[in-house]
């Protein structure tokens, strides 16, 4: 019971503490300027949570972003734990309100976890619970609830997993194993960031509550008992890590540019002064504290990784008063504050160069995802709460009830909650025009930066053409199909050399049906390549105009026609004295689409030379096999004849390569249009 009264508390407050949102949770929800980016993404989760769930699908893979192809989702913020928790809010009542709801039990059950876990150090409920608003309330928690960072903000789960851990080491049971795995699956449903600083925690936890000294039997014992929680996890994360996997398998064929990752966890990570800073959210003095940012974390607009001085002094004396017990908490809390400063030290305006143990968790496969340092901090916090549970026990037991009214009046003015901005859901006429018609949508102008898709998807819930996510994937659609190259570059490129198909029709045979032209978005030194892109794609077509600027262009049915187009392993296109010709590297892939939903034999003509001497090139469609073709040094035309499967089919082509004479690299055969 008192548990469950500890929680209405901690909603009320939570309430009272986003109060000026309250009345508007329908169709607003509280933040600042990044929540009109991450806050969408994330009102967009839950309301794909939610359809997924609808429709039997799985919240790990959506067709609706980046059609035709869909996309992997493991390694994306999609909090699918909230996203399930407020399910039928986000069907009755839409996803603005599931997202405030699911703020404000964020907040309500992290105060809750805290209460829990202070507790198990031996402090009366009253105590345990003025804690848990010191970590609710947090400068961390309520940052990443400005940011709309719904992700970070749900840090309930692992709060209550560190409990359910202690919980686990101290009374020796399998059952409370069990249960700290399952929670730390809810962790790993919400974030990976989250899932990756409680592995760290379970180890270090572990190492330091192990009776070490009851012999090696025991030992092993409770070894094997602990092993319950990764094991249980593992199994309710299966297809989660199992779609992770196949991620960071892809992220790793794709490369990347290493200094440029490491140059970015630096400006993520802690700055040594930030831990001891007041929040620059405070609505008294944080516009003050704000100016340092620039200073501190030049091109980083959310870096509050300030602890609180009510819960630093209240720790304080804890660690003097109660040593025994707050040791180790002192030690967790340490190794937070040490790996959020990332892999190395910054001191003010600084880089020291000194390198720091961060760099060792880098080694550990698959862990350059993780690319926020800073974050680490949310484990001091989490440390903090037992510690300062000990200080307020101290002091309440030599001062009497009146040194808990003074410490939480001093919480009050400390943790006053910022002054809150509001984002409305805002429905555009133009989307809810598109709504309930079929086919994809392509948006333009492309914005990776914004999450302006997202919002309006939720009216219309048409397939995207591209998308706004966390980590962009590789889109070789839209890189590659004649036609919407030339729209999302905004810029007119030379015809298909590979087909005669008319660009509307490339459009309608992929079912791209609706171009969306954001006129105001587009600056106008760019509007007439625009124009003349639009154009080129779209000729003759008359779009319906909305009052801000809004135009859609709407690709009309027609007889659904083969389209055939390069893919990778080709130089850019070539032109001169009426020639085209496009060079190829060792293999080369023309990509082949049959819009029609039974086979069809198609004949392709293709005019070739070789590189210096004659080559031969092996030819496999889909992966099978279907011949060698010789070609010579002297031009020549052949004929194709291919049986095309429905949808997307791959012609591949491979031949022995020379060194190109002008540097650019490998060439083998070319392909020559007159």
């Amino acid at each position: 019971m008192k548990h469950l009264l500890a929680f209405i508390g901690y909603l009320a407050a939570s309430v009272a503490f986003f109060a000026v949102a309250v009345p508007s949770m329908q169709i607003a929800f509280p933040g600042g300027p990044v929540a009109g980016i991450d806050g969408w993404q994330h009102v967009w989760h839950l309301w794909w949570v939610q359809h997924a769930l609808a429709t039997g699908s799985s919240p790990l893979y959506t067709d609706l972003l980046y059609y035709p192809g869909g996309v992997n989702l493991a390694i994306h913020p999609v909090n699918i734990a909230s996203g399930i928790m407020v399910a039928p809010i986000t069907a009755l009542a839409g996803p603005v309100l599931a997202f405030n709801v699911a703020l404000l039990l964020a907040f309500a059950l992290a105060g809750l976890g805290a209460y829990l876990l202070t507790q198990r150090v031996g402090v009366s409920p009253h105590i345990a619970f003025v804690v848990g608003l010191l970590f609710t309330f947090s400068p961390f928690h309520t940052t990443k609830a400005y940011d709309g960072q719904l992700e970070m903000a749900s840090l309930q789960w692992l709060v209550l997993y560190a409990w359910l851990l202690l919980v686990a080491l101290e009374e020796r049971r399998s059952l409370w194993a069990i249960l700290a795995g399952i929670m730390l699956a809810l962790v790993g449903y919400t974030s990976l960031y989250y899932l990756v600083y409680g592995a760290v925690y379970s180890l270090i936890a572990v190492l330091l509550w192990l009776p070490w000294r009851s012999g090696g039997r025991v030992l092993l014992t409770m070894l094997s008992r602990l092993l319950l929680v990764p094991a249980t996890a593992a199994l309710t994360m299966a297809p989660l890590l199992l779609g992770l996997a196949s991620t960071v398998i892809e992220m790793g064929q794709g490369g990347g540019d290493s200094s440029m990752l490491a140059d970015l966890m630096i400006k993520r990570s802690a700055n040594l002064l930030d831990f001891w800073l007041p929040s620059y959210l405070h609505p008294l003095w944080g516009s003050a504290v704000a100016q340092l940012g620039p200073i501190l974390h030049p091109g980083i607009s959310a870096w509050n990784n300030a602890l609180g001085y009510t819960t630093l002094a209240l720790a304080v004396v804890g660690c003097v008063r109660a040593w025994p017990t707050a040791r180790r908490w002192l030690v967790l809390a340490l190794v937070g504050l040490v790996l959020a400063l990332g892999p190395q030290l910054l001191v003010g305006p600084f880089q020291t160069g000194i390198p720091l143990p961060y760099r060792l968790l880098l080694l550990v496969p698959g862990m350059e995802i993780a690319q926020r340092p800073s974050h680490f901090v949310v484990l001091t916090n989490i440390a903090l709460a037992p510690l300062a549970g000990l200080g307020l026990h101290y002091l309440v037991t030599h001062y009497a009830q009146r040194a808990l009214l003074i410490v939480l009046g001093v919480a009050l003015v400390e943790l006053a909650p910022p002054i809150w901005p509001t984002q409305p859901f805002v429905v555009q006429p133009a989307y809810a025009d598109l709504a309930g018609k079929p086919g994809a949508i392509l948006v333009l102008p492309v914005n990776i930066d914004s999450s302006r898709d997202l919002h309006d998807q939720i009216t219309h819930g048409r397939p995207l053409v591209g998308g706004y996510l966390a980590r962009i994937p590789s889109y070789p659609f839209a890189e590659f199909t004649p036609g919407l190259r030339q729209l999302r570059e905004l810029h007119p490129h030379p015809d298909n050399l590979l087909t005669s198909t008319s660009l509307p029709a490339v459009l309608d045979a992929f079912d791209v049906r609706d171009i969306v032209v954001h006129w105001a978005r587009i600056p106008p030194t760019q509007r007439a390549d625009a124009e003349a892109a639009i154009a080129q794609v779209i000729p003759g077509i008359i779009p319906t105009y909305y009052p801000d600027g809004t135009a859609i262009y709407h690709v009309p049915d027609g007889p659904r026609q083969p389209v055939a187009y390069f893919g990778n392993g080709w130089y850019p296109q070539e032109e001169a004295a009426g020639l085209r010709w496009r060079w190829m590297r060792e293999a080369g892939e023309i990509l082949l689409m049959n819009p029609n939903p039974q086979p069809m034999a198609i004949s392709m003509y293709l005019t070739t030379e070789s590189y210096s001497q004659a080559r031969s090139v092996d030819m496999d469609l889909n992966g099978s096999p279907i011949g060698t073709w010789q070609v010579n040094r002297e031009r020549q035309a052949r004929s194709f004849h291919i049986l095309l499967a429905p949808g997307l089919n791959r012609l591949n082509l491979y031949a022995p390569t020379s060194p190109d004479p002008s540097g650019r690299g490998p060439i083998s055969i070319v392909l020559v249009q007159q």
